[in-house]
């Protein structure tokens, strides 16, 4: 994969350019400190109420949601500090071809979730062992690789565009490669987000059944949560896959539309902490305790100076 880049200043103003910034520095910081404190507080102190299978797949989200803040916000962000592309041709890699692959995990372990809900629910004597959530978690990974794996056999570059602000493959401009492409797009993107979409409509129909009933068969909160997140997941990513399609059938296509489509994507993966925070009581308590010791922490530093 060749890579070429442009030390070519921003095409954003700075009225633009302080609300982006701001953006991207509140998506990296809960991308970062949220996702991380999902994992770990989940590992040391199940501070998350779900079954063993569950927490498994939610800890995979969290993951494939620090490396794309990694490989796309944190760059994104840099980029508007420094009104330029300054991390060199490397990264400028990192976040164009690279960067699709903790997408596709993220978009097949909510696939994954809200599925596995849903049998459950339907089924709940049909539980998965812990063995074969994390071998499904390793087949997410391996056929997350699928799209940049295409890109490569098509020796696609990636080439900063101060248009967009950022890093951008070249593939969509081969004519050869268009076909794959779309079929990448269809099978990573298209298809769990349809699938999710339903499934998430399903589960939401049980759970308004169930919210006044005193009696339920099943973890209503999880339930909650799970239909939150999914339904998070298809409000962010949405106007991406529309702007897309029609970035494939249209030659030109508005750079306004391509900014707040790109962005839509970052909610998504900043915003799950907070949904947990919100959602699951345990995991509020844990984190407000957590910042609590902190605010008092640095009170007691203060008053030690």
């Amino acid at each position: 994969m060749e890579n070429t880049t442009a030390d070519t200043a921003l095409y954003f103003s700075t009225i633009q350019l302080l609300p982006l910034g701001l953006f991207c520095f509140l998506v990296t910081l809960f991308g970062l400190l949220g996702n991380g404190t999902v994992i770990y507080s989940s590992v040391r102190y199940r501070s998350i109420r779900l079954d063993r299978v569950s927490l498994i797949l939610i800890r995979n989200l969290a993951l494939a949601d620090i490396l794309y803040t990694l490989c796309v916000v944190v760059p994104q962000l840099v980029t508007y500090v420094a009104r330029k592309w300054v991390l060199g041709r490397v990264y400028c890699v990192v976040m164009a071809q690279l960067g699709i692959i903790p997408v596709s995990a993220n978009t097949l372990t909510v696939l994954a979730i809200t599925s596995y809900r849903l049998k459950v629910v339907l089924n709940p004597l049909s539980v998965n062992s812990e063995q074969q959530a994390k071998v499904g978690v390793g087949v997410i990974w391996v056929l997350a690789l699928v799209p940049t794996l295409v890109a490569a056999s098509y020796k696609s570059r990636s080439e900063f565009h101060p248009e967009n602000g950022r890093c951008l493959v070249d593939i969509y401009d081969n004519d050869k490669a268009r076909i794959p492409v779309m079929m990448c797009v269809g099978v990573m993107v298209i298809l769990p987000l349809f699938a999710i979409t339903i499934f998430n409509m399903i589960l939401s129909g049980i759970a308004i059944k169930y919210s006044r009933k005193k009696e339920r068969r099943f973890n209503y909160r999880s339930l909650i949560m799970v239909c939150s997140l999914s339904g998070l997941f298809i409000v962010s990513w949405t106007p991406y896959v529309i702007f897309t399609f029609s970035k494939m059938k249209v030659s030109t296509v508005s750079s306004v539309l391509d900014l707040l489509a790109f962005h839509c994507i970052f909610i998504n993966s900043a915003s799950n902490p907070v949904l947990y925070t919100v959602v699951n009581k345990r995991f509020g308590e844990y984190v407000t305790e957590l910042l609590m010791r902190r605010i008092c922490f640095n009170k007691v530093g203060v008053a030690g100076v």
